[in-house]
C-alpha cells in the first residue's frame, strides 16, 4: 500500500466524524431536544372493591381513576396525533398494578388478532404498558398484549436494550366489540423490583399502541427515533402507592422424559439403538430483599428445547452458539461484557456444561462418554438498588465426567477421565449516575479445574482469570458519549497447556516470520489486555457518527470462561450515518451510512514512519457504504457496497508465515415487500469479486412469509451460495525443506464450495396458551478442492500449482509420472522434486455433507407460569468424499441419511408463594 493511499485510509476514517461536528450539533438536535421536553404524566388510582378480569372496564375504580390519552405517532409520521384515540387507566392495589386500557378503532373489524406463541413477534394489534420504578431512566419492564390476549414482556437495560428472554406471571384479557377492542391486565407486585415507602411515589411509565392496519405506532410519551434510548424518554406516573414489599419467593420443580433412537453401530455395547432417560428437578427464585433475588437450582434442567443451526466452518476459527438454556438466559444480561468484534465477551455461558475434552484410551473400538458435563449445581444472585447499583454474582460446578471405553477383542471396559471437576464464578458490578445518562462498571470471572496429578490432563489450564471496566458517558441530553472498556487475562496451567495455547489460532506465537512474537515452551503463566475508546454522537436529526480505537495485545487469552476469535490488532474505525424520517415524494425514510475500519498487527509499530511496515501488518479493514429505503407502501431496499483493499493474513497457513490476501469488491441488493401482507417476500443478492478472480461470491436467497389464517404462519428461507477460495489451506509439511518458508511447506487448494440450505419454520396457534412450532433446516454444502498447490514465499500470493500425473506404485515407493500430484483411491500423492517418488501424501478433501436439522415443540401453558412440553428433535448427517452438487441428488441423499430422533416431555408447575 502507498504512502498515499494509507492517508486517504486515514482521512477516511476519522475526518467524517471529526469535521464540523459542532456545527452539526447545532444544525438538528433542536428538534429532538423539543420531542424530549414534552413530558406526558397520569396519576395512578387506588383499587377500590374487587376487579374482575374479564376484559372490560366497568368496576367502579375503572370509573374513578385519571385517563392518560393523547397519544403521539413514532411511525409512519413522527409527531402527529394518533389516528384513533387510546385511553389507558392505571390503579395499585395492595399486591398487585392494574391496567385498563381501551383502544378505539372505527373499523373494528379490521383488527389484526393473530395468534402466536407467548414472546413471539408477528403482524397483529398490540398494546403496551412500561415501568421504570426507580425511576433510573436506564432499566425497566415492558408487558404487551395483543388484540388475540397474547403475552410478551422483557426487562430493558441500558436505557434503550431488551431483554426478551425475561418472563414474569402476569394475567390478562382482551374483549372486542364494535367500537375497538379492550385489555385489562393485572401484574403482581412481585414480578418487578422496587423500593416500597410509606410516602406516594413517582414511577417513569410508558404506554405504547400498534394498530396495523394503518401501520402505526404510537407512544403516550414520544420514542422519538431522533433520540438515543428509551426508559430516558419515559413519561411520569404519580400518586404510586407502594408501601410494601412483595413477597417474591417461586418454586419451579419440573419432570422430563426423553427417548433417544438413533443409529448404532454392530459390537457396540453401549448403545443399541434406542434407550430411555428421566430426571426432576427444582428450580428457586426467592427476593433477598426489595431489588435482590437469588435463583439456585437442585438437579437442574439444562437441556434445551431448541435445536442449534448446522454450520459447516472450513475456518480456523470457533462456532459461536446462542445460549439457549433456561438459567443462564433468564437475568443474563446483567453479566454482559462485550468486547470489540462481533460476539466476543468476557463471559461465554456456553463454557459452563461444555463437550468433555478428555480422550479416551488408545485403541478402544468403543466409548460411551456424556455430551456435556453434568452441572451439579448453580445458583445467582442479582439486583439493582434505588441508587443504581446493579449487581450479578453467579456460581457453578461441574462434575468430574467419567467415561468407559471398551476393548472389543479382549472385551474389556475400562473407566477414563473425560473432562475434570470444574468450578465457575463471575462477579459484575455496574453504577449509574446522571440521572442515568453514565455508568461504570466493572466484572470478574474464575474458572479453576481440578486436574488429576497423573498429567493427563495438563493440555488443559488449571485456573484462568477474567476482569475488565467499563463506562459510558452522555451529556448534552444523550446526545454524546464517550464510552469503552478496559479487559486483562491471566490463565495460568503446566506448560503443555500454556504451549497449546501460543500455538492456538488466535495466537500463533510460533509463526516463524513474526518480529513481535515468540513462542516459550517452558511459560506456564499468560496474560493480556483489551482496550476501546469511542467517542459518538448518538442522537440529531439527520447527522449521527462514531469514531473508536482499540487493541488486544498478544497475551490476551479468555477462552476457557469467555469467547473471543480476535488476535493481538491494532484497531481503528469510524461511521458516519445521515437519516431521514420526514416521508417525502418516493420514500417514507431512508438513511445512508459510511462505515470503515482497519486492523493491524503490532508489527506496524517496529517503524512507526514506515509505511511500508502498516502495510506488511495490515490484516483486516474495508470501507463500506449502507443504504436502507423505506418506501411509502412499506417495501424496504438496502443498497451496500464494500471496497476491501489488498490485505495480508496471519491464519491462512495455521501458524506459518503471513501470506498476501487479494482486496476485492462487493455488493448487496435487499429488497422486501410490506410484511404486514398475507403474503411477504424478501429477496437478496449477494456478489463479490476478488482481485484477479480470486475469493469471488455469489449468493442469493428468499425469504416468504405466508399467514393463510391468523393462527397459522408459515415462512420459507431458501439460500444458494456459490463461492471460490484461491487459498484453502490443506496441510504443510517439513518434508524436503523448503527454504523460502522457513522450511516447512504449506499446500493449499483451489476451491470451489456450492451450498444450498432452506430454513423452514411452521407456527400453528390454537389458543394464546396451546401452540405448535415446527422448524427445520435442511443444508448441503459441496466443496471441490479443484487443484493442489504449494506457497512460494511469505508475504505474497504466489503459489505453484501441482500438474496431475498417473499413479503406479513401485515396491514400497509410489510413482506420480507426468506430474507433480497423483491420486490412488482417496489418497493424494505429492512429488516435491520432480524425481517421479512421491514424497507426501495426504487424504483427499472433496466431500459433500448433508444435514438436516429439525424439531418440533407443542408448548402448552395450563396455568400461569406453568407449561407442559412435547418436543421431536431429529438430526440426519450424511457425508460422501466427493466434491459435485447435484440438487435433486442431493436432496434423496439427505432423507436418505441415518436419523437421530429424540421424543421429550417436559412437565413444570410454577408456585408463587
Amino acid at each position: 500500500m502507498s504512502r498515499r493511499s494509507l492517508i486517504w485510509i486515514t482521512l477516511l476514517a476519522f475526518g467524517p466524524a471529526a469535521l464540523g461536528a459542532q456545527q452539526l450539533a447545532e444544525e438538528d438536535s433542536d428538534a429532538a431536544r423539543e420531542l424530549a421536553s414534552k413530558t406526558a404524566e397520569v396519576s395512578a388510582g387506588t383499587v377500590v372493591g374487587d376487579i374482575r378480569l374479564d376484559g372490560r372496564l366497568d368496576e367502579e375504580a375503572w370509573l374513578n381513576a385519571e385517563v392518560a390519552s393523547g397519544f403521539i405517532q413514532q411511525e409512519p409520521v413522527e409527531g402527529n396525533p394518533a389516528i384513533e384515540d387510546t385511553q389507558v387507566r392505571v390503579l395499585f392495589g395492595p399486591d398487585a398494578i392494574y391496567i385498563g386500557a381501551r383502544m378505539v378503532d372505527s373499523d373494528a373489524a379490521s383488527i389484526a388478532a393473530q395468534l402466536v406463541r407467548r414472546d413471539s413477534e408477528g403482524q397483529y394489534d398490540f398494546f403496551e404498558v412500561a415501568f421504570d420504578p426507580n425511576m433510573d431512566r436506564r432499566t425497566g419492564y415492558v408487558f404487551r398484549v395483543s388484540a388475540a390476549n397474547v403475552q410478551s414482556d422483557s426487562y430493558l437495560y441500558d436505557d434503550e436494550k431488551q431483554d426478551r428472554a425475561w418472563d414474569a406471571v402476569w394475567e390478562s384479557e382482551v374483549t372486542l366489540d364494535d367500537g375497538g377492542w379492550t385489555a385489562e391486565i393485572r401484574i403482581p407486585l412481585s414480578q418487578i423490583r422496587y423500593e416500597a415507602s410509606d410516602s406516594l411515589q413517582t414511577w417513569g411509565i410508558n404506554f405504547a399502541r400498534r394498530q396495523l392496519r394503518h401501520n402505526e405506532r404510537t407512544f403516550f410519551a414520544l420514542l422519538s427515533r431522533l433520540q438515543r434510548g428509551t426508559v430516558s424518554q419515559f413519561g411520569i406516573l404519580r400518586g404510586v402507592e407502594a408501601r410494601k414489599n412483595a413477597r417474591r419467593l417461586e418454586v419451579l420443580p419440573y419432570v422430563l422424559s426423553s427417548s433417544h433412537v438413533g443409529p448404532s453401530e454392530e459390537g457396540d455395547p453401549f448403545f443399541d439403538g434406542s434407550e430411555m432417560s428421566g430426571r426432576t428437578g427444582v428450580e428457586l427464585s426467592y427476593g433477598l430483599s426489595a431489588n435482590f433475588t437469588l435463583d439456585a437450582t437442585v438437579n437442574p434442567d439444562f437441556g434445551q428445547v431448541e435445536a442449534d443451526p448446522a454450520v459447516i466452518n472450513l475456518s480456523a476459527f470457533e462456532t459461536f452458539l446462542q445460549e439457549r438454556r433456561p438459567f443462564f438466559v433468564e437475568d443474563a444480561r446483567v453479566f454482559d461484557f462485550n468486547l470489540s468484534g462481533r460476539q466476543n465477551q468476557l463471559f461465554y455461558s456456553r463454557r459452563v456444561g461444555r463437550s468433555p475434552q478428555g480422550d479416551a484410551p488408545s485403541g478402544a473400538d468403543f466409548t460411551d462418554v456424556t455430551a456435556a458435563a453434568t452441572i451439579l449445581g448453580a445458583a445467582k444472585i442479582s439486583g439493582r438498588t434505588s441508587g443504581g447499583l446493579s449487581v450479578g454474582v453467579l456460581g457453578a460446578v461441574t462434575q468430574a465426567e467419567k467415561g468407559v471405553a471398551y476393548f472389543e477383542d479382549e472385551g474389556r471396559q475400562d473407566e477414563f477421565l473425560a473432562e475434570p471437576r470444574t468450578h465457575f464464578g463471575v462477579v459484575r458490578v455496574t453504577q449509574d449516575f446522571g440521572g442515568g445518562a453514565s455508568q461504570i462498571g466493572g466484572i470478574f470471572t474464575a474458572l479453576q479445574r481440578d486436574l488429576p496429578e497423573d498429567g493427563s490432563f495438563d493440555f488443559l489450564t488449571s485456573t484462568a482469570f477474567n476482569a475488565g471496566i467499563d463506562f459510558e458517558f452522555q451529556w448534552g441530553d444523550r446526545e454524546w458519549a464517550l464510552t469503552g472498556f478496559f479487559a486483562g487475562s491471566h490463565i495460568r496451567g503446566d506448560s503443555t497447556a500454556i504451549t497449546r495455547i501460543q500455538r492456538s489460532n488466535n495466537h500463533y506465537f510460533q509463526r516463524p516470520d513474526a518480529t513481535r512474537l515468540g513462542l516459550d515452551p517452558t511459560a506456564t503463566t499468560m496474560t493480556g489486555v483489551d482496550w476501546r475508546v469511542a467517542f459518538a454522537r448518538r442522537s440529531g436529526r439527520h447527522w449521527t457518527g462514531a469514531i473508536w480505537a482499540a487493541e488486544v495485545t498478544p497475551g490476551f487469552e479468555i477462552n476457557d470462561l469467555g469467547f473471543s476469535r480476535r488476535s493481538e490488532v491494532l484497531d481503528a474505525g469510524a461511521m458516519v450515518t445521515y437519516k431521514e424520517i420526514e416521508p417525502g415524494s418516493l420514500f417514507r425514510s431512508y438513511n445512508l451510512t459510511f462505515f470503515t475500519f482497519h486492523n493491524w498487527m503490532h508489527e506496524a509499530l517496529d517503524d512507526v514512519w514506515s509505511f511500508g511496515s502498516w502495510s506488511r501488518a495490515h490484516v483486516s479493514g474495508s470501507a463500506s457504504l449502507r443504504n436502507k429505503f423505506e418506501f411509502l407502501n412499506y417495501w424496504e431496499l438496502n443498497l451496500n457496497g464494500t471496497y476491501t483493499p489488498d490485505l495480508v493474513s496471519r491464519s491462512a497457513t495455521r501458524g506459518g508465515p503471513l501470506t498476501a490476501k487479494p482486496g476485492k469488491v462487493s455488493g448487496e441488493i435487499r429488497l422486501s415487500t410490506d410484511k404486514r401482507a398475507r403474503l411477504s417476500m424478501g429477496a437478496n443478492v449477494n456478489v463479490a469479486r476478488g482481485r484477479d478472480g480470486i475469493g469471488n461470491q455469489f449468493k442469493t436467497g428468499l425469504n416468504v412469509t405466508l399467514r393463510p389464517s391468523p393462527r397459522l404462519e408459515l415462512s420459507v428461507k431458501p439460500q444458494f451460495t456459490k463461492e471460490t477460495n484461491g487459498a484453502q489451506y490443506v496441510t504443510s509439511t517439513d518434508i524436503l525443506a523448503f527454504g523460502p518458508t522457513f522450511g516447512r511447506r504449506y499446500i493449499f487448494a483451489d476451491l470451489d464450495r456450492t451450498s444450498f440450505s432452506m430454513e423452514t419454520r411452521l407456527d400453528v396457534s390454537f389458543t394464546p396458551d396451546l401452540t405448535l412450532q415446527l422448524y427445520a433446516q435442511p443444508l448441503i454444502s459441496a466443496v471441490d478442492y479443484l487443484s493442489y498447490k504449494q506457497l512460494l514465499a511469505p508475504e505474497t500470493f504466489d503459489f505453484e500449482t501441482f500438474q496431475a500425473g498417473a499413479f503406479s506404485a513401485s515396491g514400497e515407493d509410489v510413482l506420480c509420472q507426468g506430474g507433480k500430484i497423483c491420486q490412488d483411491a482417496d489418497t493424494q500423492y505429492l512429488d516435491f522434486d520432480g524425481d517421479g517418488v512421491a514424497d507426501a501424501s495426504f487424504s483427499d478433501r472433496d466431500f459433500i455433507q448433508r444435514s438436516l436439522v429439525g424439531n418440533a415443540v407443542l408448548r402448552w401453558e395450563y396455568r400461569p407460569g406453568s407449561t407442559i412440553f412435547l418436543v421431536w428433535q431429529r438430526r440426519q448427517l450424511g457425508r460422501e468424499d466427493i466434491g459435485d452438487f447435484d440438487l435433486g441428488r442431493d436432496i434423496g441423499a439427505l432423507f436418505d441419511a441415518p436419523s437421530d430422533d429424540r421424543f421429550i416431555v417436559k412437565v413444570n408447575y410454577w408456585l408463587g408463594l
